[in-house]
């Protein structure tokens, strides 16, 4: 597939950063696709996934005008295997729309924000996904586990059991071209981000 632009997908576990990542590249001028984005656009219920959705979830998921995210991200968080059926259901359309946005971009770097990449990668890549590189997104654990009871209203133990169903960040390292500590505040991430940014730049310039 002939392109002229690079391809950086951004992945990481749920709360490491990868939104604030994909803002602060935003403000930087790069364009970002987001995959939830395109799978919450899948969620409506005029799309050919939404049965599909219901019939494997049951009634529950289902909203007004599309599925109930939230309810669906309850279920499948806190089983592998019902996370995985997810998947298994909408990976190849979102994949399908990230090489069409990838394509037909201006931008010299389009960045992908795809959180399972890792863990789907040969998926992914059977459905067509093409890339340059990976930057993992990562944070400690315990600083993850606050950003989810404050964010989702969720326990303690409710945040630890999403955690723990997820790949280790250490287990991600072994897959990711560059790796982005987000363990401080906003200004860190954006120092660290901005200094890969450079020298991914020189590099490329030297490519």
């Amino acid at each position: 597939m002939k392109r002229s632009n690079q391809v950086v997908v951004i992945t990481g576990g749920i709360a490491s950063g990868k939104s604030t990542a994909g803002k602060i590249l935003r403000e930087n001028g790069y364009k970002v696709v987001e995959s939830d984005i395109i799978v919450h656009q899948l969620y409506n219920k005029d799309s050919e996934i939404y049965e599909k959705l219901i019939k494997e979830f049951g009634e529950e998921i289902a909203g007004e005008k599309a599925i109930n995210r939230k309810t669906l991200g309850k279920i499948v968080f806190k089983d592998k295997e019902k996370l995985r059926k997810l998947n298994d259901i909408v990976h190849k359309y979102v994949v399908e729309e990230l090489i069409r946005k990838s394509i037909d971009s201006d931008y010299n770097i389009v960045f992908l924000d795809i959180p399972l990449m890792i863990e789907e990668r040969e998926k992914l890549k059977d459905y067509g996904l093409f890339y340059d590189e990976i930057w993992l997104i990562k944070a400690k654990e315990e600083i993850r586990i606050n950003r989810i009871r404050k964010r989702d209203n969720l326990s303690l133990r409710e945040s630890k059991k999403i955690i723990n169903n997820q790949m280790k960040d250490s287990e991600k390292e072994k897959y990711a071209d560059r790796v982005i500590e987000n363990n401080g505040n906003t200004e860190e991430l954006v120092r660290n981000i901005n200094s890969i940014l450079t020298n991914f730049k020189i590099e490329k310039d030297l490519e």
